[in-house]
């Protein structure tokens, strides 16, 4: 699996993403790394000189189900996250109507008044 990485003075993985950005560099990771990688990225290194990355190979194991767990606990995180800023969208549009409707009846207030004084 290509990956994309960032990565210290001694070759310590700093970040990681799956697309292609300003100074990440294009790397393969060994299906059999992604689970321990996804959860110790930053004790794997990349050697610079051999174009690799380096699994230390003292990593503890990580089961699936405790990826999925984790997975599961940002998604539920991810989707309140959604479900919020949608409300506070949805409540700044009935606000912004409100204010709209408020200018209008004060500009209508106003020139009522005015008609009133030029008489």
């Amino acid at each position: 699996m290509f990956i994309y990485i960032t990565y210290d003075t001694d070759g310590f993985i700093t970040g990681y993403q799956n697309t292609e950005a300003d100074g990440y560099t294009k790397v393969f990771i060994l299906d059999s790394w992604i689970t321990q990688f996804a959860q110790h990225s930053d004790k794997f290194r990349y050697d610079t000189d051999k174009k690799v990355v380096l699994n230390p190979g003292n990593l503890p194991d990580v089961s699936l189900e405790e990826l999925n767990t984790k997975y599961s606990s940002v998604l539920k995180t991810s989707q309140q996250a959604v479900q919020s800023a949608t409300a506070l969208a949805q409540q700044q549009t009935v606000s912004a109507t409100s204010i709209s409707q408020l200018q209008q009846s004060i500009t209508a207030l106003a020139l009522s008044q005015s008609s009133k004084e030029t008489k």
